[in-house]
């Protein structure tokens, strides 16, 4: 019998880490239906320790929905072209700059499209030990603790 997996708070308004689930197997569908129902109630959730391959990555991304394929086709993976393999480091071995800097600047995934993805994923192969952070917010937090008087609201015509 597996251990029943559990949640830990990660922070006092956000993130939260799943214990007890290894994603490099396929997940039973009530494990699955676990994660789907942690997920809606805690929007950046943590799987630590995991070892996963491309392939595994998106068996694991597909359970949620049809995996985007990243619009620049270089940081696709090769042998799993749904994943998008992100570096700072080119072919040759050579700081990709262009990798450093996006890497380092604010952005969002995919809010340019007509069609809105549920989540994005992120697997770390290699972490730096200083400076490398990733942060999440989910935008309805981050609405939710605007002031009403500093919302300006603003329309586009074609």
């Amino acid at each position: 019998m597996t251990q029943a997996p559990q949640l830990r708070p990660l922070g006092a308004a956000l993130g939260s880490e799943a214990l007890g689930i290894d994603l490099s197997k396929p997940l039973e569908d009530g494990i699955f239906a676990w994660i789907q129902g942690v997920f809606a109630e805690h929007p950046v959730l943590v799987f630590r320790d995991q070892d996963l391959s491309a392939a595994e990555l998106a068996a694991f991304g597909r359970r949620f929905g049809t995996p985007r394929r990243h619009a620049l086709i270089k940081y696709r993976h090769a042998d799993c072209p749904e994943v998008s393999w992100l570096t700072n480091v080119d072919e040759t071995g050579k700081t990709d700059w262009y990798g450093v800097k996006r890497a380092t600047d604010w952005h969002t995934d995919s809010t340019y499209e007509d069609t809105l993805p549920l989540l994005a994923m992120l697997h770390a192969k290699e972490v730096p030990s200083e400076k490398g952070g990733t942060q999440g917010s989910p935008v309805c937090t981050a609405a939710a603790l605007v002031p009403p008087e500093s919302v300006c609201m603003a329309t586009t015509r074609a």
